[in-house]
This record gives structure tokens, sequence and C-alpha cells, in this order.
């Protein structure tokens, strides 16, 4: 038996995610000016989690923004949406001296969980706890030639994408390719203030506005928040009802976990039962946030 197959810590290469690579003087200001967390406590082996807004304060990208040895930015983001990150950082460029790669082709992510990852930082990437949560592990942006021998010297067991999506639907944690929807949801309703992806202290950045505004009058009226699934399990983007009235959607889930994510109104859930098509969803809070259910109940209407 090889010292993967011993180890509880487990890995996963995810097709879905991309990377872009900044670099150039401005880089650190330029993006301090744009997303919600702060850059300036980036630094190797230290990642932060992020966003980049619509000016009204709506989702437009997430990304975990870490730094290689050679002290650029490497952005861990949506692999399919990549194209049109690198296309909004370039459009914010203006006469700032950064220069923005995409580097999916090249370069993959890989996640580790579970476990201690025996492995120390790749020559040609980034290594980082994830700074969500502690339970969410260590990612890595790598070579893609390079990811299995990094699985191996971490000593992990290789698993499927699918492994590691249930590990975070069981935690109660989004992911943008399944859970979030551009131009529409709210950071908040995305519990991005839970996740550590807002500074509200660092300054001015893209939709701070809002976003600020919303927290302070404490009128988040949604939130994304795992369910337990009793019945048939609903496929992502039925409607959550209570009774004849709409209070939600259902995104992404899990047959095994008998779980799924999804965007409910906080203010009509409470006491109430859930209907999605075939099955019956009870919501449940996660460990980590520091919101309840009956939070919507005195949100702005």
């Amino acid at each position: 038996m090889s010292a993967s197959e011993k180890s509880s810590l487990k890995a996963a290469i995810l097709p879905e995610r991309g990377v872009l690579r900044l670099s150039g003087p401005d880089m650190r200001e330029f993006l301090q000016g744009l997303v919600t967390n702060n850059v300036e406590t980036v630094e190797p082996g230290k990642a932060v989690y992020s966003a980049l807004l619509m000016p009204q304060g709506k989702f437009l990208f997430d990304f975990f923004i870490a730094e290689d040895a050679e002290g650029r930015f490497l952005l861990d983001c949506e692999a399919e949406r990549a194209p049109a990150l690198l296309k909004r950082l370039t459009m914010y460029k203006l006469r700032a001296k950064v220069e923005v790669e995409n580097l999916t082709e090249s370069h993959c992510v890989t996640v580790l969980w579970d476990g201690e990852a025996a492995a120390t930082a790749p020559e040609e990437g980034a290594l980082f706890p994830d700074p969500r949560l502690a339970a969410l592990g260590t990612r890595a942006i790598l070579p893609r030639d390079k990811a299995e021998d990094f699985i191996v010297m971490a000593r992990a067991a290789h698993k499927s994408p699918l492994n590691w999506h249930r590990h975070r639907i069981l935690l109660g944690v989004g992911d943008a390719t399944y859970d979030y929807e551009p131009e529409k949801s709210f950071p908040l309703e995305l519990n991005f203030d839970e996740l550590h992806a807002i500074d509200f202290k660092k300054g001015c950045y893209v939709g701070q506005e809002v976003t600020s505004r919303t927290k302070r009058r404490g009128s988040v009226r949604k939130r994304l928040l795992p369910c337990v699934v009793k019945g048939a399990m609903p496929a992502p983007g039925v409607a959550v009802k209570a009774g004849t009235r709409e209070v939600g959607t259902v995104f992404s889930g899990d047959i095994e976990a008998g779980r799924v994510l999804a965007l409910l109104r906080l203010d009509l859930v409470s006491g109430a039962t859930l209907d999605a098509d075939d099955a019956t969803l009870v919501p449940e809070v996660p460990l980590w946030a520091g919101f309840s259910l009956e939070d919507g109940a005195d949100a702005d209407k």
C-alpha cells in the first residue's frame, strides 16, 4: 500500500478553475482599488479570497489572489470566465503599469483537504491555506504538467473533483461555477462577508458603497444556505417554494451527501415548509456563519 493510500489527506485537480497572472510595478495598487479584499496582506504562502463587483454592488467575479516566488500575483479564478475577467481588468488598467496574462492552458488549481499536506511551495506557482475556512484545506496553483507529481509529493490520495464538491457542500460553501449568478446576486447574499472575502476597512473599491451600506444596515434579505434534502434530489435551477410563494432557488447539490445549496429569502423560510419539486428542504445555518434564519425578518423591504 502506498503512502498516499494510507493518508487521510485528499487531493483533486479542479478543471473548472483557471489562472491569471498579474505583474508590473503598479500591480498591487491597481488591484487594491478594484477588489473587495485588502491586497496589501498578500504574500508568498498567504492568499486572500476576494471579488470584483459591478459599480451597483452586484457580483461579477470571485478569485483567490496569491503571490508567487517572483513577486507576481496569481489569480485562482473560474476557467470559463477567465477571459472575461482578463478583459474587465484590462478595461480598468488605463495607464497603470500592469500586465495581465491568462495562464489557464498551462496552469491548473489543485485542492488538498482532510489532512496535513507534506508539500512545499512549487517553484512556479503558489501554495496557500484556503483563506475562507480552515476546513477547506490548502490550494495550489501549478503548471499542469507538475500537478500529478505534486499530489504524490504531498502524500495525498488522488480524488475526483466530485469528492471535493461534496466536501464543500457539506460545509455549506458555495462555488462560483455552480452557485453564484453574475450581475444578479450581491456578495453578502453569497456569504462573502462570512468567508473573509470583504475588508470593510480597506478603503474604496468598485461597488463598495452598496456593499458597506448593506452590511451596516443589516439588510441582507437572502443567503446561500445548505439544505438537507428529504425526497428526490432537485435539479439546479429549481424554484424553492413555501406554499405557493417562491422563496429561493436550488443550486449545487450532492446525492450521496443528501444536500443542496440554495439561495433563500431569510424573511420567508423560518418555520416554513420548503418544497423543491418532489423534495422537502430543511435549511441549516453553517457552523462558521454569524447570522441566523431569523435575520431577514427586519431587512429593508
